[in-house]
């Protein structure tokens, strides 16, 4: 602690005159271990021989208080426990603001001791911090029109004012000192959450209060420019994009790349979807005659798989389109792109009979180029796959597994893995025997996590063997690898014709066969 005296005193004693004793003023400042160690390496780092810091003025009956803050932060921060701090890691801290209880404590101005708490359990003093701001998110249910609507936004608090950011959207920047705030309504993010701010601010403009029950604004107005008057106009706009948007697959969730070229983008959606201006895809009418699946890119950062069925496009991951689709077979292919007038798009053949199973229309699309679909859906991709779309004794089957094995591989998707799962053991519940499946499945659990039982070892020491007596030489080898004989396994590759090495190194077994170790 330091005490001074005013200007005014140091002055009268110089001139050695009778002026009265003016009061005398205390200012402190709490140098605890922690203050002391950052103002050393403060010192240190930038090769000065002295350093300032500012004092707050003291008050007499705070004296007494901070004499036992004070001690009471020494004892903390022994010097033992300091050095030690600086060496060992800790994984959860606590945070401890001093002199905290004092009536007119100031988040932004108070001192802040971080400590850590290694697994031992011994608090360990850490640094002296000063918070800048204080960040709150929430998630709260609002009222607006007998609808309720779960709103997120996150508060950012400032010793001059704070900001709320709702739904990404919208800013409000709020001035204590002048208790005014102004709006700022940021580019779509995604539509429902446009569609919420727009709703707030009309909410709003109507009643002059937002519809929260833990954001309030002591009082304060806000200040509304521009185009926000014209709200209502907005909102309806925007309901009917939303509706036609939903019809087409791309959820009122989906997050638009910030490059995106809204007015293009939406003026097609409209003119495309709702005034059925076909001829801006570039698409020959008489192709429109037919159900097809096509390809549509609305803009570099937008692209849909669509069914045309009776002079309308349906989202293609919809179970409206598993309906339209059903009555026909397998597509194999999806095509065209407005942009590609060359291309044919896949005409469905009514000629289920001819088939020996119905398959999922997804069966031999590739996992990877479908999740590239803006309005993809993995639900309506597994559902495909129910009995009631997909015969799961079809050869499909099992090739559409390896495809999300090894997209699994890439994206680190669970999800993707627990389906191939299930298609596996779906297919084995019909074909018990079947020697592929089981390699797969228990390829599954490995990549999973789990160990493979002593019966199921022994399933694939039988299933090797009769690969030898078949000479099935990519079945010894998968089998090396998922017993994790990776030398072995290295061995029967090296015996495979090229061909059949090219074809084995397409498939997930061969990945799994380089991880090992």
């Amino acid at each position: 602690m330091a005490t001074t005296k005013t200007k005014k005193e140091l002055a009268a004693n110089n001139l050695e005159t009778n002026t009265p004793t003016v009061e005398q003023l205390a200012y402190y400042r709490i140098l605890a271990p922690l203050k002391v160690r950052s103002l050393l390496s403060h010192l240190n780092s930038s090769e000065k021989k002295s350093i300032s810091f500012d004092f707050k003025k003291i008050k007499n009956e705070d004296l007494d208080p901070l004499r036992h803050t004070f001690i009471e932060e020494v004892d903390k921060q022994q010097i033992g426990s300091t050095e030690t701090s600086e060496n060992k890691e800790s994984t959860p801290y606590k945070v401890d603001f001093v002199n905290m209880q004092k009536k007119a404590f100031n988040l932004y101005e108070g001192i802040i001791h971080v400590y850590g708490i290694p697994d031992d359990g011994i608090k360990l003093p850490v640094e002296e911090v000063k918070i800048d701001e204080l960040k709150i998110g929430k998630n709260e249910v609002v009222y607006m029109n007998n609808e309720s609507i779960l709103v997120t936004y996150r508060i950012i608090d400032t010793e001059k004012g704070f900001k709320v950011v709702i739904e990404d959207t919208l800013t409000l920047d709020f001035d204590r000192r002048k208790k005014s705030g102004l709006f700022h309504l940021e580019r779509v993010k995604s539509l429902g959450s446009y569609m919420k701010c727009l709703r707030l601010i009309n909410y709003y403009i109507q009643r002059n209060k937002f519809p929260f029950q833990s954001l309030q604004l002591s009082g304060g107005t806000l200040n509304l420019k521009g185009h926000l008057q014209q709200i209502e106009e907005e909102i309806e706009s925007y309901k009917e994009l939303i509706d036609i948007c939903t019809q087409i697959g791309i959820s009122e969730n989906y997050i638009f790349d910030d490059k995106e070229d809204f007015p293009s983008l939406f003026n097609a959606i409209i003119n495309i979807f709702k005034n059925k201006q076909y001829s801006l895809l570039n698409i020959h009418q008489e192709k429109l005659e037919k159900t097809e699946i096509i390809n549509i890119e609305l803009s570099k950062y937008v692209k849909l798989a669509l069914v045309y069925a009776d002079g309308c496009f349906f989202n293609l991951y919809s179970e409206e389109a598993l309906k339209i689709t059903g009555r026909y077979s397998s597509i194999t292919d999806v095509a065209s792109n407005h942009s590609q007038d060359n291309i044919e798009p896949v005409i469905l053949p009514d000629n289920q009979r001819s088939y020996d199973h119905k398959v999922s229309m997804f069966a031999s699309q590739k996992i990877e180029e479908m999740v590239k679909d803006t309005n993809f859906n993995f639900d309506i991709v597994k559902l495909s796959f129910a009995d009631e779309h997909h015969d799961i004794q079809a050869d499909l089957t099992i090739t559409s597994s390896l495809e999300y094995i090894d997209f699994y591989d890439k994206s680190y998707d669970e999800s993707y893995l627990e389906f191939a799962l299930d298609l596996n053991q779906r297919y084995l519940a019909k074909y018990p025997k079947d020697e592929i499946a089981k390699v797969n499945v228990y390829l599954i659990k490995l990549k999973q996590g789990h160990k493979l039982s002593e019966d199921e070892q022994n399933d694939l020491y039988n299933i090797q063997a009769r690969a030898e007596m078949n000479n099935e030489q990519t079945i010894c080898f998968a089998c090396e690898v998922l017993l994790k004989n990776k030398k072995k396994a290295k061995r029967i590759f090296a015996t495979l014709p090229s061909e059949e090495k090219e074809e084995i190194m397409e498939f997930p077994i061969y990945r799994f066969y380089q991880n090992l170790e």
